[in-house]
């Protein structure tokens, strides 16, 4: 007999292939704030108004000058619903074979989309020039920080922080790059100059975060494409989400009262505590059961003087 003749084969049970993007990072850039309602108004002080030098000399026996501040209520935010939905047919269900876990895949499968959408609109809305006060270019404005012998990126850094403190009074304390801007930062021999005497010579995020003094330092890594489903997988193109770009940006630990913020995510609380959820429905008439995520999110730019863009950070 032939092996054929001996051996039918079927699914293995312990493995499968499958492709996903390993991390997302734009719900850790702008502080998540839990809302009630889908859309209200984001009051807005005169920023002048704290940071004009107009106390003067009183006079025994005279009054003090008065003044006063603005709020602007015109600003408002909205949180758009986005959904995607995964169907079961009844006979799919009853004929799946082992490790097929269908409810499972597709609760992970449309969980996914759901944080995808979130990445990719954050990174059209917000990294990008032309939203931020501080825009600078890797060609004009310094030197590429792929360009080990001639770039600076650690000074780069603070000289960016500096003219977002002189525009916003506050110095930027997180800083998003690009997976190839990541590359070339953490093999940097500037940066890895400073540690070389007190640490094993491996650039991590916390320590880059560390050596240019911020709170947090986040790589984005994930990639999408835009082809249509049902392309063949040999004609698929893929893109990275955030380029060879860099943001500096600050935010607050938390929602506060009278506190400047580059930007805030509103999340209408549909369900309690949640930034997206999921809903099991049945099709009677089709026959088939339904799992769809949902989020309702607005990922809103609260302060352009409180970011600093940085574009072509690397070649």
């Amino acid at each position: 007999p032939s092996p054929n003749d001996l051996h039918t084969n079927a699914l293995l049970t312990n493995l499968s292939i499958a492709y996903r993007n390993p991390s997302y990072v734009s719900d850790a850039i702008f502080p998540i704030v839990r809302v009630n309602k889908q859309s209200d108004i984001v009051p807005k002080f005169n920023q002048s108004a704290f940071f004009r030098d107009d106390s003067r000399v009183r006079a025994p026996g005279t009054r003090s000058e008065g003044g006063g501040f603005t709020v602007d209520t015109s600003d408002t935010y909205f949180c758009n619903r986005f959904s995607r939905r995964f169907e079961i047919p009844d006979d799919l269900r009853r004929n799946a074979d082992a490790p097929w876990n269908l409810d499972q895949t597709a609760t992970n499968f449309v969980t996914d989309k759901i944080q995808m959408r979130r990445e990719v609109s954050f990174a059209a809305d917000h990294f990008a020039t032309g939203i931020w006060s501080t825009d600078k270019d890797g060609t004009t404005d310094f030197v590429k920080w792929s360009d080990y012998a001639a770039s600076t990126p650690d000074v780069d850094v603070d000289t960016y922080k500096d003219a977002v403190e002189a525009l916003a009074a506050v110095e930027p304390n997180k800083m998003i790059v690009g997976k190839q801007t990541h590359i070339q930062l953490k093999n940097h021999p500037a940066l890895i100059d400073r540690i070389k005497y007190t640490q094993r010579a491996q650039l991590t995020p916390d320590l880059i975060a560390s050596l240019l003094e911020l709170d947090s330092y986040l790589v984005g890594r994930s990639i999408y494409t835009t082809t249509v489903e049902g392309t063949a997988e040999a004609s698929v193109s893929y893109t990275r989400i955030w380029g060879k770009n860099a943001l500096l940006v600050y935010v607050p630990s938390a929602p506060s009262l009278m506190t400047p913020a580059a930007g805030y995510t509103f999340v209408w609380q549909v369900v309690p505590n949640a930034l997206q959820y999921i809903k099991t429905m049945r099709d009677e008439e089709k026959e088939i059961d339904i799992v769809e995520a949902n989020t309702y999110y607005a990922q809103k730019l609260t302060s352009a003087r409180a970011g600093a863009f940085l574009e072509s950070a690397v070649a």
